[in-house]
């Protein structure tokens, strides 16, 4: 099997082997999302483990990430952006994860540059002391310190901080340092970032056929998590209207900071809107962590006459 781009640089196609015409074909791998390499690709890079991803780098500087496994029928689309603009990608073999390394250029401090800067494993990702879920970040080991330097390749820019297992907010750079609330031992600084999944329109069988063009609302919402902090997600009808997770569970006040090995409870009331075109949105911002395993929710339909 193999990949390639059409001539366009729109869309991208997997070329196999077809036994039953004992020839060759190709599969648009973007038919569900024909936009998605727009303004069309630049640079390609295949990373295999742990997942099969292959990172389209996108003439505008932004990245559309396919993530693809044939046995499952598993064919995923996401769009990746940064305070800058992507320019070329690589991926070197690794044991268990891959490694994944974009080229970036930014502006800082009123001066273009262009860092090489390389993707955390997401074995890396999952809370604990370091959290390394932040754009060009740096980390810190060490004896206890309340400002951590390093830090002058993202001078005047605001960062966010993750120390010894706690989101400690932003902070400004200035003087390549930045200086904490607390003495910390562990710490892991670099640019925020935001991420949202906004789910597709809610197909389902209602009473009288279709729930599409029906008026529905969402009335409940259920999670299963892996390694996520209890704030590190945010729910709503759109992202102009998000309330944070549960803070309690089972009647009990959750300890600030607390990241769920496991999370898999109760549903709990969506504060839904009737609309012909109901939706789930979903975000996450770093550097607290969040991985998302399934979301259920609960409609009302209001069926038609």
């Amino acid at each position: 099997k193999g990949l390639f781009v059409q001539r366009s640089g729109l869309r991208v196609y997997e070329m196999d082997f077809k036994a039953k015409t004992y020839d060759y074909g190709s599969m648009d791998m973007t038919t569900l999302v024909p936009e998605v390499c727009s303004p069309g690709v630049s640079r390609m890079a295949v990373q295999r483990q742990p997942d099969t991803r292959v990172h389209c780098v996108l003439s505008d500087g932004t990245v559309a990430i396919l993530v693809y496994d044939s046995a499952e029928n598993v064919i995923c689309w996401l769009k990746f952006e940064t305070a800058g603009e992507v320019e070329d990608a690589v991926v070197l073999p690794g044991q268990i994860e891959d490694q994944v390394y974009y080229l970036v250029k930014r502006t800082v401090n009123g001066s273009t540059v262009r860092y090489v800067e390389r993707w955390a494993k997401e074995s890396e990702c999952q809370g604990g002391n370091l959290n390394k879920q932040a754009d060009s970040f740096i980390s810190y080991t060490g004896s206890s310190a309340s400002s951590i330097s390093g830090l002058d390749h993202l001078e005047g820019e605001s960062v966010v901080i993750w120390a010894d297992g706690k989101d400690l907010g932003a902070a400004t750079v200035s003087g390549g340092s930045v200086s904490l609330p607390v003495a910390v031992q562990n710490a892991v600084v670099g640019l925020g970032y935001t991420a949202k999944r906004k789910t597709t329109k809610l197909a389902y069988g209602a009473a009288m056929g279709t729930a599409l063009t029906m008026r529905k609302r969402i009335n409940a919402l259920g999670l299963v998590l892996a390694n996520t902090h209890y704030q590190g997600l945010k729910y709503g009808p759109d992202f102009d209207t998000l309330d944070d997770l549960p803070a309690q569970e089972m009647g009990v006040i959750t300890s600030d900071d607390t990241v769920w090995e496991a999370f898999d409870q109760d549903s709990f009331t969506f504060p839904g809107i009737w609309d012909t075109d109901a939706r789930l949105c979903l975000q996450a911002e770093a550097p607290r962590p969040c991985t998302i395993l399934a979301a259920v929710i609960s409609m009302d339909t209001n069926d038609k006459a």
